[in-house]
Parts: structure tokens; C-alpha cells; sequence
């Protein structure tokens, strides 16, 4: 293992413009640099990195991290790979730390060591059965694609994970996923005689397995490791690492329902595709997707079923809808899949059905006027009562002038009626508010605690454990805040600058919150003095701590006779104002 100290201090000592500028053309814009963004398609540069904070951050998809990320998602390399790559630039060797590292203990591994070993064992199964083999070619796919998701297979033995694992017993490897315990106390393998299917994350590392059974008998068809500490179903899709070069070429997001889909359609030249796991589409799910592209196309069979989870889906959307988002629904003939239709017709008939994808706003009028013929006034209400909840989901200003527009045509209603049916405000004289840049004169500013909050990241040389005023404010209470003070307080001399600091809470904090957080950064003005900035917020502390006690003194006081006051309580007293 890389020690955490060697990572902190070459992020100290790297310059990610440096080492973005080597890789894209980076032009001079104030305080910062910017380009077109590397990881989608764009005419006008929204991709900026930062000298002073040590990251870059794209406000068109959200890309963003340090040098060490930077490497990782643009030239494809690991993680370890990636720390090598600077260490080289910088001259460095890197050190290898075994202290934390027993092979023959499991209970020192870390969770990520755990499934990387179980991944290799599920591959090296592959290779020996030719029962998996078979299976595999009878589905099409070639050894390359199995070579590419890293196709394994998990044979049918209650305990085959004991070959790799000498230590089976290992409480770990029931956190990790891999076994299970019955009611009599016994420890099985939870993957037996299934295709094994690794569920790898954005940044390349494995998170979970999901098995599809070989033989038909067997249920549930499709399994995949529980929730884990690594793993949150509702957070992660399945295909990505694979679809982040075609996602860049084709600007757009192919979501499909299963891994065979994703596979299948990497096989045939379609290599956008991501596939949820085991669950519907989330708004989570949306929100990692969108920083890759602002396209997304939802894949579903014709049928029923196809039509009511692209219903779900679309509510799911319209959630998060901006107004350069662009979400598509996709219907291929009933009893079809992106498997079995990629393997029966050629890529030109499938790229057709992505061409001719339902757009949002059309699939939301198809919908609700399926089963209503809009003849009758009672008709058109029940349509305007089903449509209301959609619309109010809606924050896109741009989407819920064209939907107010679509729908006065098609009841032949004014758009005010229609407004004033569904109780809103009119939406005629909507004008795109400009972008708020974070300052002190800012109107819509970010909170002083949120402020507080940012100005720790962008300068870590403030923090201050001896701040007692600091702590007795709410501050304390925020998440983020914890988990930065618990850092600072354990690596206070390894943490100099912002991408150091951000690279420390990356596997503690959500990356949703990381992702605004950046932004945010980003957007908080150059011409402003950090330091006075921090200062005059700590002054507001003081002045509402002092208000909070004051008031608390006030209403134990007030409750006292006059004869129990001292000539400091009466005098406070008098003086007191709310």
C-alpha cells in the first residue's frame, strides 16, 4: 500500500495545471485557467482549474478533483498508477507501506483488497469451467468483452471462496458481500454456480458482484451483494468506467436495465451503455450520470412493464431537470431487450431507436393522453389534475413554459387558465436570473456557516482547534464540518492545501457533496481577502453567541423578584434589547 502521508505530499507539491496543461490547452482567465472540458463535448470552455485551490472543475458535466483524479479519468490509469505518474514527474520514489498489509490476515485487509481477491478468484474459475465457458459463448459474447467487464464465475460449492480465503471465517468477508451466515450459525458463499458480473465505480475500483444464474432452475436469476460500506445500489450504475469514452463521442447516456444488456451492446459498437442494479432509476443515479452528459436516453421494452418503469423513470427525471438537460425514452419492440435485439439485428437498426427516442416533454402528453380522448370538459381537468403533479416537480423555467404552451394547444385553454387551474404563479414573464457569484455583497450568498465552511477548504492554515468560540456555535453540528476537523486533528502537518484536504474527505463524504462543494469553490470570487472574509464571520459568531446568552440570561432573570436582583442583573436588565 501507498502511504497516505507520500499522497498527501505530492499533492502538496504537484501543480495540476501543470499537469492538466500537458494533456489539454489551457488558456489564462483571471486567477484561473479554462478550456473545453475533456470529458464532454462543448463549443464554449466551462472547464476551470484552479491554481490556488489545486483541483479543476467543469460547471457543464461536474467533473472535478485533484491531479491524482485528473490522471485517472483522462489517461485511464489506476489509482496507484496515477500517484506513480507524479511521483515520477516529481522526482519521487514510491515508498511501500506493508505495515498495514498481512496476507495471511484477513482481518487486515481493507474491504477493496478483499473484493479485488475475489474478483481474480471468480476469473481464474472462468478460465477452469468449461460449463461458464460454454454458457458465455452460447450468449455471444467473446473472450475479449469477458476480458474487458471482467467476467468471472463462482463455482457451485457452499464454500469456494475458502480456496482464496484461508481465514474464512473473517467477519470482513460478510461486510465485504462474499458470505453469508444461516440460523445454525454456518458460513456459505453467497455467489454459487452464477456468471459473475464485478461492479466497479467511477473511479475504477471494485464495489460489489452482481451473478446471473446458469442453470434456469435456479432463482433469483439475478443476485448482487448487498449493501455494503462500498456499495449503495441507489448510488451506482454498472458499465461506467467501460461507457466514459463513448459517452464523450456520442454526448449522450444509454441507461438499460441489466448487465447483459450493457455487455452485449459494448460488444456490438454501442459502448455509452450504463445499467442500474437490481432497482429503478434515482435521482442519484441522475445526478453522478449528468456530469458525464446532459443527454440521457432510458432504454425499455415495449411492453407494459417497459412503459410503467419508464413512467417511474421520467418522474424520477423531471426531479433534477435544468434547462440544458435533455432526457429521452427509448422503446424497442415488445419482448425485446438491448441483448437479445443488438444480437438479432445490426447496430445501424438499434443507433435508428436512439434516433427516434420520445423526447420528455413528448412522452409526458403521450402518457396522459393514452386512455383520454380529451373530448369532454370533465376529460380535460382529469388531464390537467394528472399533468399538475409532474409540472410542480419541474425547477426548469425553460421546460415549464414550453409544457404550459403544449398543453394550452392541445385543450385549447389560455396558458393563464391553465396556471390559474394548477394554483401557480404565471410563468409569461420569466427571465433567466443571472449567475450569483459567492461574496459578502451578494444577496442570495451562501450561509456564514457554509461560508465558514469553504474558506477552511480553500485556506486549511485557518483551522484553529483552539477556537472555542468556533465550536460552540451550530457549526459543530455539520457533517462535512465533523468529518474536516477529525482530519485536521489527525494529519494536521500532511493537509497544506485544498486538493490534499479534499482527497482526505474523499472517501468519507458523499461525492454529491464534494461535487457542490468544488463548485461552490469555484465560484467564490478571486478579488476576495480569505482572510478578512473568515474573520468577519467569526465576528458574527461572537456577536450571535453573545445575543444567544443574553437571551438566556434574560428570560432566567425575568422570572426573579425584583428583591433576588443584583444591581448587575437589574442594570443588565434595563439595558436588554431583543
Amino acid at each position: 500500500m501507498i502511504p497516505e502521508s507520500f499522497i498527501q505530499e505530492i499533492l502538496n507539491r504537484i501543480d495540476v495545471v501543470d499537469v492538466v496543461d500537458q494533456r489539454v490547452k489551457l488558456k489564462k482567465a483571471g486567477a484561473n485557467y479554462v478550456a473545453c472540458c475533456p470529458f464532454h463535448q462543448e463549443k464554449s470552455p466551462s472547464f476551470t482549474v484552479s491554481p490556488s485551490k489545486q483541483f479543476y472543475h467543469c460547471f457543464g458535466c461536474g467533473a472535478h478533483g485533484s491531479a491524482i483524479s485528473f490522471l485517472m479519468e483522462y489517461d485511464g490509469l489506476t489509482f496507484i498508477e496515477s500517484v506513480q505518474s507524479i511521483a515520477n514527474q516529481l522526482g519521487l520514489a514510491v515508498p511501500n507501506d506493508q505495515s498495514n498489509v498481512k496476507k495471511d490476515k484477513a482481518d487486515d485487509f481493507k474491504l477493496e483488497e478483499i473484493l479485488k481477491r475475489a474478483n481474480q478468484h471468480f476469473k481464474k474459475n472462468l478460465r477452469s469451467s468449461e460449463l461458464a465457458i460454454n454458457y458465455l459463448k452460447k450468449r455471444g459474447l467473446t473472450g475479449a468483452v469477458a476480458r474487458e467487464f471482467q467476467i468471472g464465475y463462482a463455482s457451485d460449492d457452499w464454500q469456494g471462496l475458502k480456496k482464496e480465503f484461508e481465514n474464512y471465517e473473517e467477519p470482513k468477508l460478510q461486510t465485504a458481500g462474499l458470505v453469508q451466515k444461516n440460523d445454525s450459525g454456518k458460513i456459505y458463499d453467497r455467489f454459487r454456480n452464477r456468471i459473475i458480473f464485478p461492479i466497479i465505480n467511477a473511479k475504477g475500483n471494485i464495489i460489489g458482484f452482481g451473478g446471473r444464474v446458469i442453470n434456469k432452475e435456479d432463482q433469483p436469476k439475478y443476485y448482487n451483494s448487498p449493501e455494503t460500506p462500498l456499495f449503495k445500489k441507489s448510488y451506482e450504475v454498472y458499465g461506467l468506467p467501460q461507457a466514459k469514452k463513448g459517452i464523450r463521442e456520442d454526448n449522450n447516456i444509454l441507461i438499460v436495465e441489466g448487465y447483459m444488456d450493457v455487455i452485449s451492446l459494448y460488444q456490438h459498437g454501442i459502448q455509452n451503455a450504463v445499467a442500474t442494479l437490481g432497482t429503478a432509476t434515482t435521482i442519484y443515479h441522475l445526478k453522478k450520470l449528468i456530469r458525464y452528459s446532459k443527454k440521457i436516453t432510458f432504454c425499455f421494452d415495449g411492453d407494459h412493464a417497459g412503459k410503467e418503469a419508464a413512467w417511474k423513470a421520467l418522474n424520477t427525471a423531471v426531479e433534477i431537470l435544468e434547462d440544458d438537460y435533455e432526457f429521452y425514452f427509448l422503446f424497442l419492440p415488445e419482448g425485446e431487450d438491448p441483448d437479445t435485439f443488438i444480437t438479432k439485428n445490426s447496430i445501424q437498426d438499434f443507433k435508428k431507436y436512439i434516433d427516434q427516442a420520445t423526447p420528455l416533454t413528448e412522452f409526458i402528453v403521450k402518457r396522459l393522453t393514452e386512455k383520454n380522448d380529451l373530448t369532454s370538459q370533465e376529460n380535460k381537468i382529469k388531464f390537467i389534475n394528472n399533468f399538475e403533479p409532474i409540472y410542480k416537480k419541474i425547477n426548469s423555467n425553460k421546460y415549464k413554459i414550453f409544457l404550459i404552451k403544449r398543453i394550452a394547444d392541445l385543450i385549447h385553454f389560455s396558458q393563464r387558465e391553465i396556471e390559474k387551474m394548477m394554483r401557480i404563479e404565471s410563468t409569461g414573464n420569466y427571465t433567466a436570473p443571472q449567475q450569483i457569484k459567492y461574496s459578502p455583497s451578494a444577496k442570495n450568498s451562501l450561509t456564514a456557516k457554509r461560508k465558514y465552511i469553504l474558506i477552511l477548504v480553500m485556506k486549511p492554515e485557518l483551522f484553529d482547534s483552539d477556537d472555542e468560540v468556533f465550536f460552540q456555535s451550530n457549526l459543530v453540528e455539520d457533517e462535512l464540518f465533523k468529518q474536516i476537523k477529525k482530519l485536521f486533528e489527525e494529519n494536521d502537518s500532511n493537509i497544506r492545501n485544498t486538493a490534499s484536504l479534499l482527497h482526505s474527505l474523499a472517501n468519507k463524504v458523499d461525492e454529491d457533496i464534494l461535487s457542490e462543494l468544488q463548485k461552490q469553490m469555484m465560484d467564490y470570487s478571486e478579488n476576495i481577502d480569505l482572510l478578512e472574509e473568515f474573520k468577519g464571520i467569526q465576528n458574527s459568531f461572537i456577536h450571535q453567541l453573545n445575543k444567544t446568552q443574553q437571551s438566556q440570561q434574560f428570560a432566567v432573570l425575568k422570572n426573579k423578584k425584583l428583591s433576588e436582583l443584583s444591581n448587575e442583573e437589574k442594570e443588565f436588565l434595563k439595558n436588554y434589547k431583543k
